[in-house]
This record gives C-alpha cells, structure tokens and sequence, in this order.
C-alpha cells in the first residue's frame, strides 16, 4: 500500500523518503522546526496585514481631521504623530525618501570641488569645503548624503562651473521613491525628557 503523500518528505535532492522511516530524533527536529516556521510565517502575514491597515488608518484620520474639522495634521513629507489623550500612547507615521544618482553626479562632484579649492585659495577659507567634503564622505553603512548633495543647490554661488554641476546634479536624479514606517509608542508621563519616556512598543522579534 502506497503512503499518502503527506507521509513523503521531499530532500534538497529531490528524493522521497518516508516519514515512518526517520529516525525518532530526525522526526523530532522535522515536527518542531516545521510547526515553528510555519506559525511564523502566519505571524509574518498577521503583522504585514496590520502594518498596511494601521498606516491606512493613520492617512484616513488626517485626511478626516482636515475635512471635517479642518484641522493639519502632519508635515508636508507626510510624517504624521497622533495621541490618546490621556498621553500616555502615541503612533508615528515616517515617510523617508530614497534618491539615488546616475553618472552626472561625478561630473557635478569634480566642478564643485574646482570651485571649492578656487574659493580656498582666493579667500582662505575652508567654510565651504568643510560642507562639501561632510557632503560626499560617506557614511557607516557606505552612502553618502542625499539630501545634503540636494542642499547644495540652495548655496549662492555665481560661478559658472557651480551652476554647471547644480544642473549636473538635477539631471543625475534617478529615482525618487518613499518608504512609510509606522511605529507605537508608550509614554512615561514623568520621565525627565519627552524623548525618555517614549518607549516604542517593539514589533521586531529580536527585539522583544
């Protein structure tokens, strides 16, 4: 008699073997390790679900806020705090930018420092090469930043090679996309600073 399928344990190389044949301690780690991961795996579902649904329900409130009471809540990046009023619990909502540069950025990094080491030379000071270099140095995790080189365009400079790379820089942008966070917090009412006392409630299994 043949055994039913769910009897077969398929192997990395593809061969069968059943499970009656294992030994009592391989049938030990197979169950535990199958029923852990797969639990897990709907927890992973249940927290993705409530992730999309708090977010959703964080951009309603504002939207309803705005419309019904008229009152703004929220930056205009989208980030987003709401309050129980008795303070004591709190909901973030994160918008953070991601932007990534195309090869005119090193065309637009060598005008800037011509114009940089000009202006060290003529002047004697290094105020705008300290801006630049903190600009380009990377940083831990090897990226430089963003919006650093993005706030390079509001410095006045009547150098032609400046604007030269401002343009550089505008035409290097590839991809401007967003990522929402969305974090819960509880408060301590009596902690020394409001920073202190707000403690987020972690989602995150290395954390808890």
């Amino acid at each position: 008699m043949t055994a039913p399928s769910h009897d077969l344990i398929e192997r990395p190389d593809g061969s069968l073997i059943a499970y009656d044949m294992l030994e009592p301690v391989k049938q030990l780690e197979h169950d535990l390790v199958t029923r852990l991961c797969t639990e897990a795996q709907a927890r992973s579902e249940e927290l993705k679900t409530y992730k999309l649904n708090a977010i959703s329900e964080m951009v309603a409130a504002r939207v309803m806020m705005l419309s019904d009471w008229g009152v703004k809540k929220g930056g205009k990046d989208g980030n987003l705090t709401l309050r129980s009023e008795c303070r004591r619990w709190m909901v973030r909502l994160t918008v953070g930018k991601h932007i990534s540069f195309g090869p005119e950025m090193e065309a637009a990094k060598e005008l800037i420092f011509e114009v940089v080491e000009d202006e060290k030379r003529k002047s004697g000071s290094d105020f705008l090469s300290q801006i630049v270099d903190r600009v380009f140095s990377p940083n831990k995790k090897g990226r430089i930043d963003t919006q650093g080189i993005l706030g390079l365009r509001d410095v006045e400079c009547d150098d032609p090679r400046w604007i030269r790379a401002m343009e550089a820089i505008e035409q290097s942008i590839l991809r401007d996309s967003a990522t929402t966070y969305i974090n819960f917090y509880k408060v301590n009412l009596h902690a020394k600073t409001r920073a202190a006392g707000e403690t987020r409630i972690s989602l995150n299994l290395a954390e808890v």
